[in-house]
């Protein structure tokens, strides 16, 4: 760690939460440990400092549109009165904040954590029949909007295809690096799968349900951990309205949304990682960070048969992928995996070396600051 202070950095993000993985506990921890003075304005009620963060609330109104129409010069305001060098927006509702801070001679970059343009056809809050015209505006007013930033962020190798290359780098949603002891891991009885993450249909919330009630059906005993938000909050009564029908009231557990820290306690607990989302063209091309999560604690990974996710699970030998048009099939490969303990084994001592040897945070870390040092 380098303590002589550089210069000032400031993370801006409306949507996210303050203390998110991504953007708290990789990014700005990361450059504040580098010796950078690093600000975070984000949705938290009063100021603080963690780990070297200087933490600045923004209050926005919930309302969807009214915030759309604040939002811009709230932050803009909140983001001059940091005083940084450099200005690190992670939302795309902040793009025009972003050109007005570029105007102002400071130095901007846009964190691209999804491929909006596509995951547009994931909003259930959007009338669909507007979707394509949303799809052609985002992308004009994106083009425009980039014209004007230092650099854009990446968190996926695909969204090269669609952002112009001289001008990005890519800084992958790599797990944190810890200390992972490789035991050897004692299935349970029941088998204990967990998902962790915003619980959605397109999410493969129905699926993971239905794949938990025919294997119990078929006498294998299994249980599921769902840890995460539920969205759309009705969603929840549905789910429970299933776990009644089908008899899973000891098998389904919802938690809702946890610490992060309790996350990892969840993952420790169970056997099998599960990431059966829907084949629809954002998540073909976006790898979902609990895959990572799951391998680093030594779960093997039940998820989807995409290229991108075979590349780092089969070839890794860290899980099986799964067609979900074919659940047929899905269900006899997964009991197939179940009543392989040998196969399991090999999975669970994999994730973990894997993790530590190739795709850890540390990587990414470099990247990040490297690009700092540039400015």
């Amino acid at each position: 760690m380098d303590n002589t202070k550089q210069y000032g950095i400031c993370h801006l993000t409306s949507v996210h939460p303050p203390f998110d993985i991504r953007i708290f506990h990789k990014e700005c921890k990361s450059l504040a440990n580098a010796g950078y003075e690093v600000f975070l304005v984000a949705p938290i009620k009063n100021p603080v400092q963690v780990d070297g963060v200087s933490l600045i609330p923004i209050k926005l109104s919930k309302l969807r549109w009214v915030r759309m129409w604040e939002v811009t010069f709230k932050m803009y305001w909140k983001a001059l009165s940091v005083r940084a060098k450099v200005y690190h927006f992670h939302d795309p509702e902040l793009m025009f904040t972003g050109i007005l801070l570029r105007l102002s001679s400071k130095k901007v970059i846009f964190d691209v954590h999804e491929n909006v343009k596509l995951s547009l056809e994931s909003k259930d809050w959007l009338p669909k029949v507007l979707i394509p015209f949303l799809k052609i505006a985002y992308f004009m007013v994106e083009r425009f909007a980039i014209l004007f930033y230092s650099k854009l962020i990446l968190a996926e190798e695909s969204y090269l295809n669609y952002y112009p290359q001289k001008k990005s780098i890519v800084v992958l949603n790599y797990p944190l690096p810890i200390h992972t002891i490789v035991v050897k891991r004692e299935i349970s009885s029941p088998i204990r799968m967990v998902y962790s993450g915003v619980v959605h249909p397109l999410r493969g919330i129905w699926e993971m349900l239905e794949l938990v009630q025919r294997i119990n059906e078929l006498g294998t005993e299994v249980t599921l951990d769902l840890v995460g938000e539920v969205r759309p909050p009705a969603l929840e009564i549905e789910i429970k309205q299933f776990i009644l029908e089908y008899d899973l009231t000891q098998k389904v557990f919802i938690h809702g949304n946890v610490d992060f820290n309790e996350v990892r306690n969840f993952l420790e607990k169970t056997d099998i990682g599960l990431a059966l989302l829907k084949p629809i063209p954002n998540y073909r091309e976006s790898l979902p960070t609990k895959i990572f999560e799951y391998m680093q604690q030594g779960l093997p990974v039940i998820t989807n048969d995409f290229p991108l996710y075979k590349k780092y699970i089969e070839v890794t030998n860290t899980g099986i992928c799964v067609n979900l048009d074919d659940p047929k099939q899905v269900l006899e490969t997964v009991i197939q995996l179940l009543e392989s303990p040998q196969k399991l084994q090999e999975m669970s001592e994999n994730g973990p070396k894997v993790i530590e040897n190739n795709f850890n945070w540390k990587s990414q870390e470099e990247k990040l600051l490297k690009l700092y040092s540039k400015f």
